[in-house]
Parts: structure tokens; sequence; C-alpha cells
């Protein structure tokens, strides 16, 4: 699979990039190539470590998060990145304005609050699990619902720690108790009220 996004041949490079709109299924960057960081705009983004034993499941990125911010320090993605719902993502920093001190401890107290979502995604009874997922995949609407672009049942699996069967039977549930509906013939599903999110 290639990568959607051509980036600089290096993180110095003089910056010909602007934002870019992925869709859902589509890798973004390659671990081990040169490019730059991105900040999420809009979807979610599944980070992967690639070792000789295969692709094993590292990370979640979401609206506001910094992917391949360690071009900046190493020059070359740690991690291979693909979108897992449709997403639009902006260069996070110039090649020629260094980020800043606040810049750089807001990303990272971003990155911490999104490594413990993922934490509690892995642990725990299944059914939770997968309804705290559905949360952080939700966006908000101009009704005041939340809706979510589902991503496959193998990316679901792999974050939440569960095998794909556990994920359908959790997301089956949640539709049939009514605290996810289906949004007309759009493949998404909602929070049937701005309250069902927290109250479920």
């Amino acid at each position: 699979m290639q990568a959607v996004i051509a980036t600089p041949a290096s993180a110095t490079a003089a910056p010909t990039v602007q934002a870019h709109k992925i869709t859902i299924g589509q890798r973004i960057y390659a671990a081990g190539t040169e490019g730059i960081a991105w900040r999420v705009k809009s979807g979610a983004v599944r980070l992967d470590r690639i070792t000789g034993e295969g692709r094993s499941f590292a990370g979640l990125a979401l609206q506001g998060d910094v992917i391949g911010a360690e071009t900046l320090l190493f020059g070359q993605y740690s991690f291979e990145a693909c979108a897992i719902a449709d997403c639009e993502l902006e260069p996070w920093l110039s090649a020629d304005k260094a980020p800043s001190g606040e810049s750089l401890l807001r990303t990272l107290a971003a990155a911490e609050r999104r490594a413990a979502d993922v934490l509690a995604l892995r642990a725990g009874e299944a059914f939770e699990r997968v309804r705290q997922l559905c949360l952080l995949l939700a966006r908000e609407r101009d009704d005041g619902r939340r809706e979510i672009a589902i991503p496959g049942l193998k990316d679901m699996a792999a974050i939440t720690n569960l095998t794909e069967v556990t994920v359908s039977r959790a997301m089956s549930h949640l539709r049939r108790t009514g605290l996810l509906q289906r949004h007309g013939r759009r493949l998404g599903l909602v929070f049937p009220d701005a309250g069902a999110a927290s109250a479920c």
C-alpha cells in the first residue's frame, strides 16, 4: 500500500505541502520514511508499529492530535499511519518555524491524554471498551447529537484488544438497545440524543 501524502525529502526541506484530505482505509505514511509532522483537523488515524513479526497497534490520533512529531528529531516516521475514518490533515509546523515551548507542552499534554484514553480502551468489560471507543470517535453535530463514522471491525478489534466477533456483538448490542442508531442511509451512526453519550 502506498502512502497518499507526499512529504518533503526531509523535515527541514522548504514546505510545499498544504492540508490533505485522506479517505478511510488509506495509508498516510509508512514507518521509516521521511516527512513532516501533521495535525489531525478531523477524522481518526491508527498508528502501528512495524516489526519483523508484523504490524501491531501502537496508538490512536483524533481531532487536534499531532502525528509524526518524531520527524522533528529523527527525520523519519517511527510508525505507520492509516486513516480509520475520512481525515483532513494539516502541517503542524512549517520548516522555517521552530516549535515554541508552549506549543510543545500542549502537544505533549494532549499526547498523554490520548495515551490514557487508548489504554482505557484495552482493559475492562468488552461492551464498555467498544462503547468508549465510539464516544472517542464521535463528533458533534449541529443538532447536538454525536455522529460516529465506524471503522472496520479489524481496526476496532486492534484498538480495543478484543476479537472481531466480540466487537461485532458489542456493536449489535449498542444498536439493539438504541444507544446507537443509524442515520438515514449514511454509513455513520449517532447517539440518539445529546445526553445519550454520557448516560449510557
